[in-house]
């Protein structure tokens, strides 16, 4: 009795080569299996009133293998023969041979940065996503996934060099997919976003693909960006030596509108300006302590108000 191999899995994924109603020779010659290295495979028998029975490997029996079916990952040629209840042992089945192909693998990368200019409170800017393949094979599958946080606001995203960019409100992420990048082939995304608060902003950035990676270490990025404030000083010298001659508000240019009011300890105004220069010098006023109103904003925003004190020494 010929036995006939007629399932097996690559990969995970199930195949089936149903072979009930061939004749005797449908499977003469050697039949070849192919896998990459790290999958496994399944080679069962098909046999009818079968107890037990052997399989060998490159003419060698495999030890302690007794059950229809055998899982392998093992390069070599394969066959099988049954045992019936009365202990008769069939013939050995054809051939069936193995392929382990080297696997495939993809170094993908990612290298996440911000813009280097200073960035204020309220300010838009860029980020921008590299991504590269260092080989040895090309990477397909590849998806990037870049979760904004909270004292950000998306803004928009320019159309990336290769692949496709989407994003999600509701979970505040930005994925990229990337369907091919060949070995050495670089793509980028540019992402605009609006910072909402000063401080340190940590924002993270992730790709992946579905060739092996020998290297992890860099599919991960991470950008710190330091938001500054509007920067007052509560002291001012305007004493002609060219030195903190005017009441200077640090960053003020990175904002499109300012409106700026000074006033006595009073209440009175004694200067006031729609678009202010950084170059109020307290002229005509004697030294003192006054009180400031600072406004600033970009586009459509909504205001930001500064309120303190400033002291003039001459």
């Amino acid at each position: 009795m010929r036995l006939r191999f007629y399932t097996f899995r690559f990969l995970a994924f199930l195949l089936f080569l149903n072979l009930k109603g061939f004749g005797q020779d449908a499977l003469k010659g050697r039949q070849t299996i192919t896998i990459s290295e790290g999958s496994s495979v399944i080679l069962r028998a098909n046999s009818e009133g079968a107890s037990s029975y052997i399989w060998f490997k490159d003419g060698k029996l495999i030890p302690g293998q007794n059950r229809s079916s055998i899982i392998t990952a093992t390069a070599g040629v394969y066959k099988v023969a049954s045992i019936n209840k009365e202990g008769c042992t069939s013939d050995l089945s054809d051939d069936i041979e193995m392929l382990v192909l080297p696997r495939r693998s993809a170094d993908v990368s990612i290298v996440k940065r911000s813009e280097s200019r200073a960035i204020v409170r309220d300010q838009i800017f860029e980020y921008y996503l590299n991504v590269r393949n260092n080989g040895a094979d090309d990477a397909t599958g590849l998806v990037v996934k870049d979760v904004l946080p909270e004292n950000l606001t998306f803004e928009s995203l320019a159309e990336p060099t290769g692949g496709e960019a989407t994003y999600d409100s509701g979970v505040r992420t930005i994925k990229w997919n990337i369907g091919h990048l060949a070995n050495g082939q670089f793509a980028e995304l540019v992402i605009r976003v609006r910072s909402k608060q000063q401080g340190l902003v940590s924002n993270t950035a992730t790709i992946s693909a579905n060739e092996f990676d020998p290297n992890l270490s860099n599919n991960t990025s991470t950008d710190n960006k330091e938001i500054s404030g509007l920067r007052i000083p509560n002291v001012f010298t305007p004493n002609g030596d060219g030195k903190n001659d005017t009441f200077y508000l640090e960053h003020l240019d990175s904002f499109e509108s300012n409106e700026i009011t000074i006033m006595n300890r009073w209440g009175s105004t004694v200067y006031q300006s729609g678009k202010y220069l950084n170059d109020w010098t307290a002229s005509g006023l004697s030294d003192g302590t006054y009180f400031y109103v600072v406004k600033v904003k970009n586009g459509s925003s909504d205001w930001i108000a500064y309120k303190g004190y400033v002291t003039v020494i001459r």
